[in-house]
């Protein structure tokens, strides 16, 4: 391919990638001491997550509602809660086109924040931010 195509190709795809919202998820680490499973409002999928695992959740709409279900309870939280300014931007990991925040949901339901793993240290938790932890409406 010629030169001057190639760059006219990786410009229209940069143009292109920078118009779209990136895809965002928690990774939610299971500290339930159960196993877990997670759903939301607009999809019948659920995603399990066995006690001291943690998975990617994807958050959507900011109305729809996140629902966890352990053999003993049944959480509920909005999305909405998972967004800004509630959670410090810097706590977002960035990636192209993803952006992911880290969490530890415990036995009780209340989510803590952890900061994204960065070079040779994992993920953890930290001291939480105003909001957090975040409490479940009991369902």
């Amino acid at each position: 391919m010629h030169p001057v195509a190639r760059f006219s190709c990786f410009l229209a795809l940069a143009l292109l990638l920078s118009g779209c919202s990136p895809a965002l998820f928690v990774r939610l680490f299971n500290a339930t001491g159960d196993s877990i499973t997670v759903s939301n409002t607009s999809s019948e999928k659920t995603l399990t997550i066995p006690a001291g695992t943690g998975a990617d959740v994807s958050l959507h709409d900011p109305r729809e509602q996140l629902f966890i279900r352990s053999s003993r309870a049944l959480w509920s939280y909005s999305f909405r809660e998972f967004y800004q300014p509630r959670w410090p931007l810097s706590l977002w990991e960035q990636r192209a086109g993803v952006m992911r925040i880290y969490a530890r949901v415990d036995s009780r339901g209340r989510i803590y924040v952890w900061t994204p793993p960065g070079g040779s240290q994992a993920a953890h938790e930290i001291q939480q931010p105003t909001g957090f932890p975040l409490r479940p409406h009991e369902t």
